[in-house]
């Protein structure tokens, strides 16, 4: 099993107060043991993203069979001062902060489905969403984890919310400027009247649940690491967006990205279509990599085609040739530019502008 997929490709991006920092959760070693990289934007109109130091040991191993993730923030003001990587093996959850003696261990349902990448809010708290099925719907569930440094941690879970549909593709992201427990989930279903976007806003008082109305001939396209997006001051506040791309219902299908937009003031959201430019029937796998810009929504699009070809950009411009159709599209977003990662074979990555 590979340590690193689609929805969490071993790259942590996160806004802090007026940057962003970017980290790689790397395994070294033959006793696979967790590290974590730095890297900055340099050289040339910062078309570089360089490592600040070399891997940083967190000294815990990785067990050969763990899905790992990372966990990211965006803090406009003050810092959290944690980080957190966790995995799964099977049920079973671990999460590891920098500083705390050993991991949190806690257990999904043997029905309950992750939401990558996890949430750490300013006071440190690292949060993972979920789904569980709950009677002709599904329940939105919260795992958190807290510790103080040196010390061992603790995890409460909770339901928040239940919602019609079933989401077949999911994401998480950050709602930057929100001090405590938050996030912005966007999925995508399948229903027999076409696709249906949808997007939970959690906030420490109140869940806010939009569904689109379906969009008819289309359905998911479960191959992809759909975008979300959320406004933070100056910036237009209470707005949020996801991002994804669909198919239609045809043999040989086409490929349509669509935009949920949501307003302070509306209860459906509005959704925007545009052709992807991908040809028809050809599309692998896709990524949209929010660029960290809490004032306008920017992504950066990925698409790896069937015959290994890497496309990015709007419209797409051929980028690589002969990339594995098992890649997890290791995109690093930045405000400034994106970054197509390597990893070598000792597990560390090197990162090229994309």
């Amino acid at each position: 099993m590979k340590s690193f997929a689609l929805a969490n490709p071993g790259i942590v991006t996160i806004l802090a107060p007026n940057h962003d920092e970017t980290y790689t959760i790397d395994i070294l070693g033959p006793k696979r043991l967790l590290h974590t990289s730095q890297f900055y934007q340099g050289g040339i109109e910062r078309y570089d993203l360089q490592s600040s130091q070399g891997p940083v040991s967190w000294g815990v191993p990785v067990p050969e069979d763990a899905l790992v993730f990372g966990a990211t923030s965006s803090v406009t003001t003050g810092f959290s001062h944690q980080f957190w990587v966790g995995w799964l093996v099977g049920c079973r959850l671990h999460m590891q902060a920098l500083m705390q003696v050993k991991p949190i261990d806690s257990e999904l349902a043997a029905d309950e489905v992750p939401i990558f990448p996890a949430v750490t809010d300013l006071s440190g708290v690292g949060n993972l969403y979920t789904w569980r099925p709950a009677g002709q719907g599904t329940s939105l569930w919260r795992h958190s984890f807290m510790g103080q440094i040196k010390s061992v941690g603790a995890v409460t879970k909770e339901a928040l919310s239940e919602i019609p549909g079933h989401p077949l593709v999911s994401v998480a992201g950050t709602i930057p400027g929100e001090h405590e427990q938050h996030a912005v989930i966007g999925w995508i279903e399948a229903t027999p009247d076409g696709a249906v976007l949808g997007m939970a806003i959690v906030k420490p008082d109140h869940l806010r649940v939009i569904r689109s109305k379906p969009m008819a001939g289309m359905a998911p396209f479960i191959r992809q690491r759909p975008g979300v997006w959320a406004a933070a001051s100056p910036g237009p506040v209470g707005h949020f967006q996801l991002v994804a791309v669909l198919r239609s219902q045809t043999e040989h299908p086409a490929y349509t990205v669509a935009a949920l937009k949501v307003r302070p003031e509306s209860d459906l959201g509005e959704v925007d279509l545009a052709d992807s430019g991908i040809p028809a029937g050809t599309l692998h796998s896709a990524a949209f990599d929010e660029d960290k810009n809490p004032t306008k929504p920017s992504f950066s699009r990925t698409f790896l085609t069937k015959d290994g070809t890497v496309l990015a950009c709007n419209p797409p411009e051929v980028r690589l040739h002969g990339v594995d159709l098992d890649s997890p599209l290791p995109v690093a977003s930045t405000s400034f530019h994106s970054y197509w990662g390597t990893r070598a074979t000792d597990g560390t990555m090197t990162f090229q502008w994309f």
